[in-house]
C-alpha cells in the first residue's frame, strides 16, 4: 500500500506522550543527518559533541553518564514523516513529537539541547541539603557494640532535650509534630540497635524527615545545629 503524504493535523501523537504506537519504526540516521546534529550541538555552545554517544545502528544520541537521550522514529504510514522521542522534555521527564519532516526534527533537537542544559546545570538543592545536614551532625565512626545502660540513659536525655528545644526553631506546626514523632521513634530504637546502626538510623531518619517535610534550608541548619550542640562531646555525633 503506498504511503500517504502527511497533511496538517494528521499527526496522531501529542508532544507530551511517549507511546509511539505500531505505525512507527526506529529510524537509522544518515551520516549527513548526524553531521547536522553535530553542528547544532557545536552551535549551541554549551555542550561538546564528544559528550554524546551514538548507539549502534545510528538510531539514538545519548548524553554520556546520564539516561538522557534523543531518538528518531520513521512514521511508516506517511512519506518523509518522522517523530522524535526524547528525555528530558520541556515539562516531563520523557516527551515525543508529532509527525514532522527532518527540518522539524532539527527544531526539536535544538529544544532538547536547551532542556539538557537546564537539567545538567541545575544545582541539586536537595542533595546539597542532605550533605549539609550530615556535615553539621557529624559522621564519626563508632563501635558496632550495644549501648551500656549509662549510654542508653544519656541518649534518651539528649533526645528529650532536642524535643524540648525544638520550639525555638520557627517550623510549621505540621513539621514540628512530625519531627517530634520521629524523635520518639528514634528514642525507642535505642534499646533495639547497636551504637553503629542506631547512629546511621538517627542520621537517616532526621535527613529524610527534613526532606519529606519540606523544611527550609535555614531551618534545617538550625535543627542540625541543635542536634550537634545537644550531643556535643558525645562519641556518636562528634
Amino acid at each position: 500500500m503506498p504511503r500517504k503524504q502527511r497533511q496538517p493535523g494528521d499527526a496522531f501523537l501529542s508532544q507530551n506522550k511517549c507511546n509511539l504506537g505500531t505505525n512507527t519504526r526506529i529510524m537509522q540516521l544518515l551520516r549527513s543527518q548526524l553531521n547536522e546534529l553535530y553542528d547544532l550541538i557545536e552551535k549551541q555552545g554549551y555542550f561538546s559533541p564528544s559528550q554524546f554517544s551514538i548507539l549502534a545502528g545510528q538510531t539514538e544520541l545519548t548524553l554520556n553518564e546520564t539516561q538522557f537521550y534523543f531518538k528518531v522514529f520513521e512514521d511508516i504510514g506517511y512519506v518523509d514523516s518522522m517523530m522524535a522521542n526524547f528525555s528530558p522534555g520541556r515539562s516531563l521527564y520523557m516527551e515525543a513529537t508529532t509527525g514532522v519532516d527532518w527540518e522539524g526534527i532539527k527544531f526539536y533537537f535544538k529544544d532538547w539541547l536547551s532542556y539538557l542544559k537546564r537539567e545538567v546545570s541545575a544545582p541539586d538543592k536537595w542533595g546539597r541539603l542532605v550533605e549539609e545536614v550530615k556535615s553539621l551532625i557529624g559522621e564519626t565512626q563508632v563501635e558496632n557494640t550495644a549501648f551500656s545502660h549509662q549510654e542508653y540513659l544519656e541518649v534518651r536525655r539528649n533526645i528529650e532535650t532536642i524535643k524540648n528545644q525544638l520550639s525555638s526553631i520557627p517550623l510549621l506546626e505540621t513539621q514540628n509534630i512530625a519531627i517530634l514523632h520521629q524523635l520518639n521513634h528514634v528514642a525507642e530504637m535505642t534499646d533495639k540497635l547497636n551504637k553503629f546502626d542506631w547512629r546511621n538510623f538517627f542520621i537517616g531518619t532526621i535527613t529524610s524527615c527534613v526532606i519529606q517535610l519540606g523544611v527550609t534550608q535555614e531551618h534545617a541548619k538550625l535543627f542540625a545545629e541543635l542536634i550537634r550542640n545537644t550531643f556535643s562531646g558525645w562519641m556518636l555525633l562528634k
